[in-house]
């Protein structure tokens, strides 16, 4: 899913803000300079990936465990709770940006 932000966005106070609204979940960087992603993971299996570019933020469902990524990798399309997770993310952002 893609996002138009309406304001500045900063990559640290994404963070932050993503630490707050869902503090019962892990809340990471991921990636190098110059393009970092952030990581929501709620569990082994579910996930959401977010990234900012030219003030459009980019969520995308995934699985935060390399292991298991590959393990199920194929089973993505259909199993709900990434679907669900990745909405969940998708639309407090949604509010809080747009």
């Amino acid at each position: 899913m893609i996002l138009q932000a309406t304001n500045d966005l900063k990559f640290d106070d994404l963070i932050q803000t993503l630490k707050s609204q869902f503090s019962s979940y892990s809340v990471y960087t991921l990636g190098s300079i110059p393009q970092k992603s952030l990581i929501v993971r709620k569990s082994a299996i579910v996930g959401a990936q977010i990234s900012i570019r030219q003030n459009k933020l980019i969520i995308d469902a995934c699985c935060p465990n390399i292991f298991i990524s590959g393990l199920i990798g194929f089973l993505g399309v259909i199993f709900p709770p990434y679907e669900n997770f990745e909405m969940e993310i998708t639309d407090y952002l949604k509010k809080k940006y747009t």
